[in-house]
């Protein structure tokens, strides 16, 4: 009788070293990068482009058919600025100071050319489980704040 008892103590133990443990992750998966776009009803609409990539913890903005107060016409810009997510995994934060704007003329990208196009305070989160963005920030003498939905 011992001896069932001790066998059966032993299988019980081998049986607990080599039980699995399961993942004890508790963040969530983070996409490795993300291209959202504002809904828009035509190509001549303002609307944005939000081109994350989280290996390297930076984001581009393209905002097309932007027209800041007092300007003339609308222009498409890009802006990359360092991005954050939440803890949840959905939301993404850009912020900055001093962003260097580029404007697309033709099919290239031209660093506008003085510090008065540079981005102020720029404040953006862009949120994937609901769907929706915010976008606020100073430049060329005037401030601009939108928000809308992601496609």
């Amino acid at each position: 009788m011992k001896k069932l008892f001790s066998m059966l103590f032993i299988a019980t133990l081998l049986g607990l070293m080599f039980t699995a443990c399961g993942d004890d992750k508790d963040e969530p998966e983070v996409p490795k990068s993300q291209n959202l776009e504002s809904v828009h009803e035509s190509e001549t609409d303002c609307y944005f482009v939000f081109d994350i990539d989280m290996t390297k913890n930076m984001g581009t903005i393209y905002m097309y058919n932007i027209q800041f107060a007092g300007a003339p016409m609308t222009m498409t810009l890009r802006v990359t600025v360092p991005v954050t997510v939440d803890k949840s995994g959905k939301v993404y934060t850009m912020t900055g100071n001093n962003l260097v704007v580029e404007m697309q003329r033709g099919g290239s990208w031209t660093p506008m050319p003085d510090e008065r196009y540079q981005l102020q305070n720029l404040m953006c989160k862009v949120d994937t489980k609901a769907k929706d963005y915010s976008i606020a920030f100073d430049a060329h003498g005037g401030h601009f704040d939108e928000s809308g939905k992601l496609q």
